[in-house]
């Protein structure tokens, strides 16, 4: 794990990386000696921690945007990244800047040898230490995997957000829909409150079970708040938001009914963390923040011949908005699908669903050892009933699917993980913000 000092950044990431690779360490017990090596500067700030199968980084965004809004200095931190480690990391919607990555680096690079944490860990710490040198009001923070044992629950949050219960990471969080449940409960504070977006049903009950237990008050969507009619243009997703300080039509730039439901969880949020402003200074902010909210590579159309839509969709429960949404905005164009998957996934289910607005697919491997093996994929494609070939890598795969696209007057949907998705910007070109 030695780096020589004064080793550049560059490198000083490679070794990062490398800690990937060791076991996931679930518990707190490592990230917390770590942080105290450096005077616990995850208490140097209030936080709103936000956890859910699908939804906490759209949700995070729309509610750092509403944060700042009014007027707040937020730090924002979700993973994993598209193209740079630094995205994870945001002082008012600008991500770290290099000098100061590369001086948290060094600082805490000797405590990195001492303590051997996971790539979690040490991003965990990293992020905090820079939001407690900066000053901020707020930080919003997406968990990373589950809830009760994620580094990120080193935190004390003034607010929990629970987005949705579903399948996914079930060799980890257990293989059922109320075990992966109780994970998520495991961001539940005595003195917090949470914001509930889980639909009825047992995850729902288990969550409810935990926060009467844990003495922590419910704001539950769907109960007194309300989101609906719902329009989606090439523009964004407009909708009828019903809060306790906004009752009116709201839009935000990000595609899809789900991220008209991620919105309204992000204003019922940030109703809580702003108590005490005027309820019409409130109403602004959240009608502000929500319209300014940029996220990429959710639903994130790029105009052209053909033109094409990237989507980070990664699990069963994604891939079924993910089709709602394409539906809605390309009901009769012929679609290619250039797809590839992390090896935890449901590739045959994922493939399937997708099969409802996919003509022919485009599979690719992304590098890293998260990727699924090609041939499980293949296999899982011919499972499934999808026309298909394959590529070697997400350029060529992209390349033939405009091919195949453009020659039938179509469009490109690009998706099936956040790292595919990370490639392909990378390998085109395509801008991922510095700042938000």
């Amino acid at each position: 794990m030695k780096v020589t000092e004064g080793a550049s950044l560059t490198k000083r990431l490679d070794e990062l990386y490398r800690f990937e690779r060791s076991a996931m360490r679930p518990g707190l017990a490592g990230v917390e000696r770590l942080l105290a090596r450096a005077g616990r500067p995850d208490l140097a700030f209030p936080s709103i921690l936000i956890a859910g199968t699908n939804g906490k980084g759209s949700t995070a965004a729309h509610l750092d945007s509403i944060l700042r809004a009014a007027g707040l200095r937020t730090g924002l931190y979700t993973s994993p990244h598209l193209v740079r480690f630094g995205e994870r990391i945001r002082i008012d919607g600008a991500e770290i800047a290099e000098p100061e990555l590369e001086e948290l680096l060094a600082t805490w690079w000797p405590r990195f040898e001492e303590e051997h944490p996971s790539f979690f860990e040490a991003a965990t710490a990293l992020c905090f230490d820079h939001f407690a040198r900066s000053g901020i009001d707020m930080a919003v923070v997406e968990v990373g995997l589950g809830g009760r044992l994620d580094a990120t629950n080193i935190l004390e949050p003034r607010v929990a957000v629970i987005t949705t219960i579903a399948n996914d990471h079930s060799d980890i969080l257990g293989p059922t829909l109320r075990r992966i449940a109780e994970e998520k409960a495991g961001i539940l504070k005595k003195g917090g409150r949470l914001v509930l977006g889980v639909r009825a049903g047992e995850p729902r009950d288990v969550i409810l079970a935990t926060a009467e237990e844990r003495d922590v008050p419910v704001t539950l969507l769907g109960r007194g708040v309300s989101y609906g009619s719902t329009r989606l243009t090439p523009e964004g997703t407009a909708f009828h938001l019903k809060t306790r300080t906004v009752r009116a039509r709201v839009e935000t730039p990000l595609l899809g009914r789900h991220q008209a439901r991620n919105a309204a969880l992000a204003a019922l949020a940030a109703e809580i963390a702003l108590e005490g402003m005027p309820d019409p200074s409130i109403a602004r902010a959240i009608d502000s923040g929500l319209r300014s909210t940029r996220w990429p590579a959710r639903a994130q159309i790029l105009p052209g011949d053909p033109p094409v839509l990237i989507d980070v969709a990664h699990n069963l429960e994604g891939a079924t908005a993910l089709v709602e949404t394409v539906h809605a905005l390309w009901p009769a164009r012929p679609l290619a699908v250039v797809a590839g998957f992390s090896r935890d996934k449901e590739h045959e289910a994922i493939l399937a669903a997708l099969a409802r607005v996919g003509s022919r697919f485009f599979l690719a491997p992304f590098e890293g050892e998260r990727a699924a093996p090609m041939e499980r994929v293949l296999e899982a494609a011919r499972a499934a009933g999808v026309a298909f070939e394959s590529a070697p890598d997400v350029a060529l795969a992209f390349a033939l699917a405009k091919a195949w696209a453009r020659e039938r007057r179509g469009g490109v949907l690009l998706t099936g993980s956040v790292y595919l998705a990370g490639a392909a910007m990378a390998a085109l070109g395509l801008e991922v913000p510095h700042a938000l």
